[in-house]
C-alpha cells in the first residue's frame, strides 16, 4: 500500500530534506544543546482536511492514495490539541486529539459517471491518536527563528524538522442531505450493510517548529491518516437488489443520480478493494510548560 505515490511523496520529503542540510554548516544548523528546556509542550491549532475515498476525484480512473484526486471544493476544517513529551534529543511521543470535518461529493468530479452517480456525504469526527517523533534537524537556543537570518544572532534561534508514525482511531458519521436536511446515513444502511462507527488509524507525515519567544512556538504539520474502514463516505460495494430498502430516504439516498438506470441494482457502487484515506494539514501555537 505504500507504494503509492503520495505516501512514497511523503517518504521522498522526509529522506531528502536530511540530505539537503548537509549543504548547510552543520555544527550552525543542528545544535540540541537545550532540547531538554522543550521537554514538555501543549499545543492548539486549527487545521484543513481533505478526503480521498469513493467520491468525486479527478477526470480519469481513480488511484488508490493519490492526492490527485483531491477537490478543493471537498476542503474541510478541523480543530486540534497535543501534548509532547521529549524523551530524547532526537526523539519524542506526542498525544494528539483533534475534532474535524471531511466531505466528498461526485458534483466535484469531471469523470463523467462518477458525476452522474451524484453521491455526497459530509462528516464531523473526532481522533485521537499516539504518535512517535523524529527530530532529524533542530537548532534549539532559547530564541526566535527570524534570528536565524543574521550571522551575529544564531545562538538565538530555535526550530525543529521532524517526521512521525503513529497509531489512534477516528469516528465517523457520513451524512447526506435528504429534503434540505442533513440525515445519518448509517442507520439507512444504503447499500444494504451494517458497519461500525469508529477506525483504527495510522497517521504518517513531517512537520516544522518555529521560535517565537523562549516560551512559544509556532508549528507547520502535514499528515497522511492510513484507516481500516470503505464506510467513512458511506460508498464501498455495490448498490442493494430491488426489494432490500424500503425506507423513502434510503432509497433516495442509496441511489440519487438524475439518471438512476446507468446504476442498477447490484452494479458497483464503490471500491470495496480499497480502503479510506485523509489528510489534514495543521498550523499550531506551541506552549514550553518548563520555564526557561
Amino acid at each position: 500500500m505504500f507504494q503509492n505515490k503520495s505516501v512514497a511523496l511523503c517518504f521522498l520529503l522526509v529522506i531528502s530534506l536530511p540530505i539537503a542540510s548537509q549543504r548547510l554548516k552543520w555544527e550552525n544548523f543542528n545544535n540540541r544543546a537545550n532540547w531538554s528546556s522543550n521537554r514538555l509542550e501543549a499545543q492548539v491549532g486549527f487545521c484543513a482536511t481533505q478526503f480521498t475515498g469513493d467520491l468525486g476525484g479527478a477526470s480519469g480512473q481513480g488511484k488508490d492514495y493519490s492526492t490527485k484526486d483531491m477537490n478543493k471544493q471537498a476542503t474541510g476544517k478541523g480543530v486540534q490539541a497535543a501534548f509532547k513529551f521529549r524523551f530524547n534529543r532526537y526523539f519524542a511521543t506526542k498525544t494528539e486529539v483533534s475534532y474535524f470535518e471531511l466531505k466528498g461529493s461526485d458534483a466535484y468530479t469531471d469523470n463523467p459517471r462518477r458525476n452522474a452517480r451524484n453521491l455526497y456525504f459530509q462528516s464531523y469526527n473526532f481522533e485521537f491518536s499516539q504518535r512517535l517523533e523524529f527530530i532529524f534537524l533542530a537548532q534549539e537556543f532559547n530564541g526566535q527563528f527570524y534570528r536565524l537570518t543574521s550571522r551575529s544572532r544564531q545562538k538565538g534561534s530555535n526550530f525543529q524538522l521532524y517526521t512521525f508514525g503513529g497509531m489512534g482511531f477516528a469516528t465517523y458519521n457520513p451524512k447526506a442531505n435528504y429534503n434540505g436536511t442533513l440525515v445519518a446515513l448509517r442507520p439507512l444502511k444504503t447499500e444494504g450493510q451494517e458497519y461500525g462507527k469508529a477506525t483504527f488509524i495510522m497517521p504518517l507525515g513531517f512537520g516544522m517548529r518555529f521560535g517565537l519567544t523562549k516560551q512559544i512556538r509556532i508549528g507547520i504539520e502535514a499528515t497522511c491518516f492510513k484507516t481500516f474502514t470503505d464506510y467513512m463516505d458511506d460508498v464501498s460495494t455495490f448498490y442493494p437488489e430491488a426489494g432490500v430498502l424500503t425506507d423513502p430516504a434510503a432509497l433516495y439516498l442509496s441511489n440519487p443520480s438524475k439518471s438512476p438506470e446507468l446504476f442498477p441494482p447490484g452494479s458497483r457502487r464503490g471500491d470495496l478493494n480499497q480502503k479510506d484515506t485523509y489528510y489534514r494539514l495543521g498550523v499550531s501555537l506551541i506552549f514550553n510548560l518548563k520555564r526557561r
